[in-house]
């Protein structure tokens, strides 16, 4: 299942390459993404055990409470939503306030879904990213009526049992970390590590320094439970996690948010990407064990049958 929106720096392509790195979903394990964005590596994920969701931009959060909790009235508002420009216009502008908490919902949805790069972060980005044309294999009016009418109910019964929060990253990681728990982070990108976040302005609604990466690395070697993290390489995590018994695991793929606003390659930017995930060392010890007893079970002798 594919999450209700895009989002800068999100996991939407990478999902099915990040999950085997995780434990499988468990009754008793607690799965918690402090950093969630898009939430896409969730929406891809069976949904058993105890499931938290977190971010910090209070947008994103209140649109998958509503999701959860009054989905049909969602999706029936977003039915009577049409793709337009004068709708990205006002709803685009930073001085618009919503009329109640359904048309705020909505306008994220739409906003995120309408605008070049997922530039839904910061109010003022969506100037400089634009309005998302419909073209020839890229009919956003369509897809969006699209994951209205087919994709929204699903959305909404994948979140009827997931804790949403809204808060400081850390300390979501303090109130569920145990030995049974999964934290996937995906902190927003080291700032000297980007290529396209940043080349025209374009950032997070909360960013995230160097200092607060170092806070990040710290606490989640402490951690007692299984840890996996996104980012570029750098370092930083290098020095922090690698030399510490962390793995990582490099993911190339080709971004395809390095466009302007009219749909052109900016050759400036580098279209290539290498997507690291790093993983604790009681994650890596678990996946070799897992590992272990797949080649046994293929290894076993079959008894003959007399």
């Amino acid at each position: 299942m594919k999450g209700p929106i895009p989002y800068l720096g999100g996991k939407s392509r990478l999902a099915d390459r990040i999950l085997p790195l995780l434990p499988s979903p468990n009754r008793d394990h607690t799965y918690v993404e402090p950093f969630c964005g898009g939430a896409s590596v969730l929406f891809a994920r069976k949904p058993i055990g105890i499931e938290v969701l977190n971010d910090r931009n209070g947008d994103v959060v209140h649109l998958f409470r509503i999701l959860r909790d009054r989905g049909d009235e969602l999706r029936e508002y977003l039915q009577n939503v049409p793709y337009a420009r004068s709708i990205y216009d006002e709803w685009s502008n930073p001085r618009y306030v919503s009329r109640d908490d359904i048309e705020r919902a909505a306008r994220t949805f739409f906003l995120a879904r309408a605008t070049f790069m997922s530039a839904t972060q910061r109010p003022e980005d969506r100037s400089v990213a634009g309005f998302a044309v419909a073209r020839f294999r890229d009919n956003r009016a369509r897809s969006m009526q699209n994951k209205v009418d087919e994709e929204l109910p699903q959305i909404r019964d994948r979140l009827r049992h997931v804790v949403i929060e809204c808060d400081d990253a850390l300390g979501v990681i303090d109130r569920y970390d145990s030995e049974n728990t999964i934290l996937y982070c995906d902190p927003p990108y080291l700032p000297d590590t980007r290529k396209a976040i940043g080349h025209n302005g374009i950032g997070y609604a909360h960013e995230y320094g160097v200092e607060d990466h170092e806070r990040l690395l710290l606490r989640l070697k402490e951690s007692p439970g299984f840890v996996a993290l996104s980012g570029y390489a750098s370092e930083l995590y290098a020095d922090l996690l690698e030399s510490d018994g962390w793995e990582r695991r490099d993911f190339p793929w080709h971004c395809h948010t390095v466009r302007n606003t009219k749909g052109g390659e900016n050759p400036e930017l580098d279209a290539q990407r290498t997507e690291s995930v790093w993983i604790n060392p009681l994650l890596v010890d678990y996946r070799e064990r897992s590992r272990g007893r797949q080649q046994s079970i293929f290894l076993e002798p079959v008894s003959s049958v007399a």
